[in-house]
């Protein structure tokens, strides 16, 4: 692809505003050509730090597609509107990177697969919790040989809200709503599910679970407990909720741990800290990591490492498949609580 890349944002909000654009602005190989959001706010604070010109705002993505001189979309949209927006920049000749979940269903996530595949389209899903200093870090031991394979891993992502907070603001409305695609599965532990998958180092083979609605007035889940088994027969379990007490009385509200047959390692805040227990001595001990307010969530190192990939012609870091395969084990959770047994991603 030549560069510098010309991307067109569709969504200008707050993911984009505090994630995307602090390393976006820093690429050489990318220039952020149009804007387009229905909100004139976003687009006036997102033109405001790229300079992009007034007549490349559009409150329609589908009027900057038209406009075309573009030679790539990112898409940071409520998750309702993802497979319609990709499927549309696909066709309009683009690369696509799309923030997660690639769709609502796996119905729409076929067809945004088909649809990037018609057009060969370049596409990627943002799962940047495995970009930040401790799932690197993590990784590293793991795959270097320092540490056998895992065999038990367990992750938690807790966040104790109450049922106003869920109505304090745009961002928060349309993630407590099952028509823009909220739920605290799809939303808060998708992150942890491919997190600990990653560290497993083994795909997801049968999903049990229970995903319900305990805590709020809501019309989508606010509490999912997963029992997983891998392809190598290592177990896992990820839990998540809205409701559930998080960090306080000694209690970490997000973490994120393999265990092996000699030491365990423990991911907290998706990589901000890790820490590794000595099976030997039973003790803890913090390892060092360079965590910085650039690299902490690790869409730094996500969008980073996209990027190269496009401007070398090289396939992107996180495919469609890889993000097709999150999702099918999110379903893959609602499936289970709804019969009440495990389900074998086969299935799917």
């Amino acid at each position: 692809m030549q560069t510098p890349i010309r991307l067109g944002l569709i969504g200008c909000g707050g993911i984009v505003q505090l994630q995307h654009l602090p390393t976006l602005l820093d690429l050489n190989e990318v220039q952020i050509a149009a804007l387009a959001d229905p909100i004139t706010e976003n687009l006036a604070k997102v033109a405001s730090a790229t300079g992009v010109p007034p007549d490349r705002h559009y409150a329609d993505y589908r009027d900057m597609l038209s406009a075309g001189a573009l030679d790539a979309a990112l898409i940071a949209t409520p998750h309702h509107l993802h497979a319609e927006q990709v499927i549309g920049a696909a066709a309009a000749g683009l690369a696509v990177i799309s923030e997660k979940p690639m769709a609502t269903s796996l119905d729409e996530a076929r067809a945004v697969l088909a649809a990037v595949e018609r057009h060969n389209a370049t596409y990627s899903v943002v799962h940047n919790a495995i970009f930040t200093p401790g799932a690197i870090r993590a990784g590293e031991l793991l795959r270097c040989g320092q540490l056998p394979a895992p065999q038990v891993g367990r992750a938690k992502s807790l966040f104790p809200m109450t049922a106003d907070r869920h109505r304090s603001s745009p961002a928060r409305i349309w993630r407590a709503a099952s028509a823009s695609g909220g739920g605290c599965i799809g939303d808060t532990a998708y992150h942890e599910i491919y997190s600990l998958e990653t560290l497993m180092g083994s795909p997801v083979r049968y999903v049990e679970a229970r995903v319900q609605t305990r805590f709020f007035d809501l019309d989508v889940d606010d509490v999912a407990l997963l029992l997983l088994e891998h392809e190598n027969g290592a177990i896992s379990t990820v839990s998540t909720s809205w409701g559930m007490a998080g960090a306080g009385a000694g209690e970490l509200g997000n973490l994120c741990e393999v265990h092996t047959r000699a030491d365990c390692l423990r991911m907290v805040g998706r990589g901000t800290a890790l820490h590794r227990l000595a099976r030997a001595t039973n003790e803890w001990s913090e390892i060092p990591l360079a965590v910085t307010d650039r690299n902490r969530t690790g869409h730094h190192g996500y969008l980073t490492a996209t990027f190269d990939a496009l401007a070398a012609g090289s396939p992107p870091p996180i495919s469609g498949q890889m993000a097709f395969h999150n999702l099918a084990i999110i379903e893959a959770a609602r499936m289970a609580t709804d019969a009440r047994r495990a389900i074998d991603l086969t299935e799917l």
